[in-house]
Formats: C-alpha cells, structure tokens, sequence
C-alpha cells in the first residue's frame, strides 16, 4: 500500500468520530498487502485497542503462524485494558482457518512452550486447529 493511503488509513483508525475509525479498519484490512506487515506489526504496539485489533485482521491473514506471538501478545493487552476481544479473538481465529497444518504446528509448539496468559491463549486458538 502507498504511504500517502497508509497514512489516511493510520489517521483514520484514531480519529475519535466512530464510523471513520471502522471505515479506516475496513480499508485496512481490504487494502493491506504483505509488504505492509512491518508497517502492521508496529500498529499492535499502539497504546490504542481499536488500532491493535484493525492490524489482527491483516496480520492473521497475511501472515498466519508467522506472527502469532506477536497477535497474542497484543491479545493479552487488550484484555489487561479490559476488553472483551471479540473482534481480535475472530481475527485470531483466521490463522488455522486459513493455514491449516502449518498454524497447527506453530499453535502447538506455543501453547508447548510459551507461560501464563500466552499459554493460555495458544491451548485455546488449538482447540480450532485441524487434527
């Protein structure tokens, strides 16, 4: 995606009236390519829920297994601030929808390895994996 449309997008996701904030998480994930996963990645490190659950959608799709730490830690924030994750915990739901053995073998080595909440979260996104 363009700077100039990244940009617009990034703007709009903070803006405070609602509907633009949804507009923008939209266009996000219609419009994001994989060369914008760094760009994606930085957005779950924003200090803003609506932010960090717009990049999920893209992430989960564009890179799956990949990034999955970095989707569950920013799955974990969200419930430290109090969110119900809805939307983040469908977007986590993409990765072995649409990676299948793969997902499934990254979910489970980190549900194997990782402690506390991320844990937790792993053992939960493998009840969603193929067998």
């Amino acid at each position: 995606m363009n700077l100039n449309a990244w940009n617009e997008i990034v703007s709009g996701l903070s803006n405070p009236d609602v509907p633009t904030c949804v507009e923008a998480a939209s266009r996000l994930h219609a419009s994001a390519v994989p060369e914008d996963i760094p760009r994606l990645l930085s957005l779950l490190e924003s200090d803003n829920f609506f932010v960090r659950e717009a990049a999920a959608w893209p992430l989960a799709e564009l890179a799956g297994p990949a990034v999955l730490p970095q989707l569950l830690k920013a799955y974990q924030r969200g419930f430290d601030e109090g969110h119900d994750n809805d939307g983040f915990s469908a977007a986590l739901l993409e990765v072995p929808a649409l990676f299948g053995p793969e997902a499934t073998r990254a979910i489970a080595g980190l549900a194997r390895t990782a402690e506390g909440a991320m844990r937790g979260h792993a053992l939960w996104l493998l009840e969603f994996c193929e067998e």
